[in-house]
């Protein structure tokens, strides 16, 4: 049995697929299997996958119809064999002792996840001298739930994102990713911390995540953008449902009507038909953490106007809006 069960979905990436797993099958640690997921691949991404598992046996190749990224990962869950599992997108790349440092780095406090540092690359795969999106991660270790708070904080996306991590298998034995979401790391990063009784993180940017135009996280906006709303407003219940710190619910409910505002601001766009639909869904789901917006502490009261503002304004369909 391997050690680590290193999870690749792959979807249109032909001109990146080959870095990406070469730097996995070139780790400094070599106890591991690649499971490399095609969701039906319209490209030659599924031959390729195939000419690796040819000459390298720790390769294996899952062919699947298309389903999206968080049915790709559930496919490689279910058939991964070792102790620890880790996922590293198909259009990003890693460093050559990112499975040997986390795997020490696990084992030395017996951590349930352990999380790494982030070098932000250009299309390319060139370091860039300015990160966009990531920032320094604090060498430390500790509970999960006391690291639910790097969930607000500048750094969140170390402890959002799927990859960029070693987990042990046994926290995904109840847990899936929600299929047919996008921004689906919103919906299980606070679980996965709430229930891990430790998690390890280390600094060295052994993550190496490519920032190119047309990835799912950086297109305009649509239907799917609300995607994340909806996990945030899960993720407020959730905290309530536990009983967290109000300080720590306080943050969660700041956070998600964040998101609802920033995407109910684009009005322009909301007159498209399908954009519209979903506004309007995901305006009832935020009437449910409308009171938990007007007792929050950690919100001005202008916030606070806005929330209600967006959260009772009557949606007009796009073609009643225009008359008026």
């Amino acid at each position: 049995m391997p050690e680590i069960s290193v999870i690749v979905p792959v979807y249109k990436v032909e001109e990146y697929l080959k870095p990406c797993v070469d730097s996995i099958l070139n780790q400094t640690f070599h106890d591991f299997e690649l499971i490399l997921v095609d969701d039906g691949s319209p490209d030659n991404c599924g031959q390729m996958c195939e000419a690796y598992a040819r000459v390298d046996s720790r390769v294996r190749v899952i062919h699947k119809e298309n389903g999206g990224l968080s049915s790709a990962r559930n496919a490689g869950i279910e058939v991964a064999a070792a102790p620890y599992i880790a996922f590293v997108d198909s259009d990003d790349y890693v460093r050559p002792e990112y499975l040997a440092t986390l795997l020490v780095t696990a084992r030395r406090y017996g951590a349930d996840i352990t999380i790494c540092g982030i070098e932000d690359v250009n299309e390319w795969g060139e370091s860039l001298p300015l990160p966009l999106y990531t920032q320094e991660l604090e060498e430390k270790a500790g509970p999960g739930i006391e690291m639910l708070e790097g969930l607000y904080t500048e750094a969140n996306v170390y402890y959002t994102v799927a990859w960029n991590k070693l987990y042990r298998a046994e926290v995904w034995k109840e847990l899936r990713y929600p299929v047919g979401r996008i921004h689906e790391d919103d919906a299980v990063a606070h679980i996965l911390l709430y229930q891990a009784k430790m998690v390890a993180c280390v600094p060295d940017p052994l993550y190496c995540y490519r920032l190119r135009e047309g990835s799912i996280c950086r297109t305009d906006l649509n239907p799917g953008r609300f995607d994340g709303v909806t996990s945030l407003v899960e993720r407020c219940h959730y905290f309530a449902e536990q009983g967290l710190p109000k300080e720590l619910q306080d943050k969660a409910v700041r956070a998600c009507w964040q998101r609802y505002l920033a995407l109910s601001s684009q009005a322009k766009k909301l007159d498209i038909p399908v954009i519209y639909e979903r506004w309007v869904e995901e305006q009832g789901r935020m009437k449910t953490v409308l009171q938990a917006a007007k007792d929050c502490d950690c919100m001005s009261a202008r916030e606070k106007f806005s929330c209600w503002r967006w959260g009772k304004l009557p949606l007009l369909r796009p073609k009643e809006r225009n008359k008026r």
